[in-house]
Parts: C-alpha cells; sequence; structure tokens
C-alpha cells in the first residue's frame, strides 16, 4: 500500500466511477442479452410443460445471441439494445466507485494489522515475512469483503435493473418497475436474490483480484527478464481478461440463480429452492444458461475497469511526481 493509496481515498472513488461509466456504457447490450436468454430459457420450460400436461407434442425452441439480437432489434430498434443503461449506470459507477474505495480502505486494513495474524504463519511453519502469495491471499479477502459489502449497498437498483431489462414485465420507466416491485413484494423484494448475488459476486472479485494481481506481477516479470517493451495498459487488459473468465466460469451457477430469483421470486423463492427447482427441470446444465454471454462480457468489463482504474491512478502518480520534482 502506498503513501499515496493512504492520502487520496477519493483517487479511488474518482478512478472507480470513470472505469465503471466506461465500461457499463460499452458493454450494456451484452448485459441486455445475457438477461433475455436467462429469461427466455425460463419461459420455454413453462411453456413445454404446460403443453404436455395437456397432451400436446411442441418442439423446444431453442434461443440464441442472435436471435436475441434480432428480436430486440426488430421490436425496439438497435437503440432497444442499450434499454437499462440508465440503471445500468446508476449501479455501475457508484458501484464502481464505492468498490475501488473499499477494496483500498480493506487492503490497508489487512496490512496494518498483519502483525496479529503473522504469528499464525509462523506457528504453522511459514515465514512471516510477507510473500508475493500471501499477498495474493490477502487480495483474495480484500475482492471478496469490498464487493459484498458495497452489492447489498446497490441491490435494489440491481433488482430495478434486471426488471428493467426483462420483457417480462414491460416497464416503461424506472419509477414503474420501482413501485411495482415495492407494491408487490414489499421493501423485502428489493433484496431479492441478495444471496445468491453475494455468493457470486464476493467470490468473483476475490478470485479475479487472485489472479488479476498474479497475471499482472508474472507479465512484468517476464517483459523485463525477456527485454520485452509491453505497455502497462496492455499487461492491465490481458490479465484483466484472463482472470474475468476464470472467475466468471467459477460463478456463472449464482448469476443463473440470482437473475431466476429477481424476474419471478414467486416461482424462485431464495437460493436452495431455486438450484434444486433448476436441477431437477434443466439438469447440471442448466446452471450454465447464459454463460457465452457473460464470458464475453464480464472479462471485458473487468478488463476496462481495471485498466481505466489503474491509468488514473497512474496519471495521478505521475502527475503528483512532476509537482514535488519538476526538474
Amino acid at each position: 500500500m502506498s503513501k499515496n493509496d493512504k492520502k487520496n481515498p477519493a483517487l479511488h472513488l474518482v478512478g472507480g466511477a470513470l472505469s465503471g461509466m466506461t465500461a457499463c456504457v460499452m458493454l450494456q447490450p451484452l448485459d441486455l442479452i445475457k438477461t433475455r436468454l436467462q429469461q427466455q430459457r425460463q419461459d420455454q420450460l413453462a411453456f413445454l410443460k404446460e403443453a404436455k400436461s395437456k397432451g400436446l407434442s411442441v418442439s423446444p425452441q431453442k434461443s440464441n445471441i442472435y436471435s436475441t439480437v434480432k428480436d430486440i432489434v426488430s421490436n425496439n430498434g438497435y437503440s432497444g439494445l442499450w434499454r437499462g443503461t440508465v440503471p445500468t449506470i446508476m449501479r455501475n459507477v457508484p458501484g464502481s466507485a464505492l468498490y475501488f474505495f473499499a477494496l483500498s480502505e480493506v487492503r490497508m486494513i489487512l496490512a496494518n494489522t498483519r502483525s496479529t495474524w503473522q504469528p499464525l504463519l509462523n506457528k504453522a511453519g511459514i515465514d512471516g515475512k510477507i510473500t508475493a502469495e500471501h499477498q495474493r491471499w490477502e487480495n483474495l479477502v480484500s475482492g471478496s469483503t469490498a464487493r459484498g459489502a458495497v452489492g447489498y449497498i446497490m441491490m435494489p437498483i440491481t433488482v430495478v435493473k434486471v426488471r428493467y431489462e426483462s420483457n417480462f414485465y414491460n416497464y416503461t420507466s424506472l419509477n414503474q418497475a420501482f413501485t411495482s416491485i415495492i407494491k408487490t413484494d414489499g421493501i423485502r423484494g428489493l433484496f431479492a436474490g441478495y444471496g445468491a448475488t453475494f455468493i457470486r459476486d464476493a467470490p468473483f472479485a476475490g478470485i479475479y483480484l487472485f489472479f488479476y494481481e498474479g497475471c499482472k506481477t508474472w507479465a512484468h516479470e517476464y517483459s523485463i527478464s525477456n527485454q520485452l517493451p509491453v505497455a502497462n495498459a496492455v499487461i492491465n487488459m490481458g490479465s484483466g481478461v484472463v482472470a474475468g473468465m476464470a472467475a466468471t466460469c467459477t460463478t456463472q451457477p449464482f448469476d443463473m440463480l440470482k437473475t431466476r430469483m429477481q424476474l419471478k421470486p414467486i416461482m424462485y423463492k431464495n437460493l436452495i429452492q431455486s438450484a434444486r427447482k433448476v436441477y431437477l427441470e434443466e439438469g447440471f446444465m442448466g446452471f450454465f444458461d447464459g454463460i457465452s454471454v457473460r464470458l464475453i462480457r464480464k472479462p471485458l468489463n473487468s478488463a476496462i475497469s481495471w485498466t481505466i482504474y489503474e491509468e488514473v491512478v497512474r496519471w495521478y502518480d505521475r502527475k503528483d511526481q512532476l509537482m514535488k520534482d519538476p526538474l
């Protein structure tokens, strides 16, 4: 933790907000497509079940990225691909700002309290000196803690966003979506799916940061040892994509469950019941519904966010250094 991190907490808020804004505007169509795909899969299963109960034979209709995009564009035009951008900005900009700020604070707390848990490492026969491996585990804990806390704060906006993106409700405004949720499900409805969201986001952030910092360190060392002139932004982006793919595959089942619980809380009441329902009706692969779009969106989102955030911090460091030493 650098002194700059300690003296300028607002820097993390600014860098996080800017990175969140850029990523959510660029990648909103992928977020919308993912929500629609997960919704359509469940709707088709319900339709087939009803047809079977009536003795009808109906061939299942398979949804894919192409058919989903075509349906959105034909009904709402190309601008329809950015439906839900406003609630995404409302969630991602303050959410990213708070996440990077919370992350820096948790990292600082862990760094300042190392003396209390270092003896545990010594008793386990591990050198008390903090190694790169120990720092990666600190990143795992820091990322999970920060994301879990911020996720709870931003949960109401997340629920409104998912409902608004879905064509199951056909809300015409964010206010209508918010009012409908309160009227139908009460305040509790604004936190629907938080259990699945926490189990998705907290591990995702921890796993992402674990691999991101590890890949970034390895890439820097490799480029230096082989005298390869690689830009920091390229290393950050590449590390972000690798880390994002690893974290996305690990947490996909909880993302799918979270979406189902937020779209249809009456049918998907809690995490365990929802998981059982999905497994019985769709099998194990049902938990990976929508992963193709998420594998594109999530790594790119994380890579863009972290690259911009780190460039903002680096720009500020250079500016601060020039002010201190203009010559």
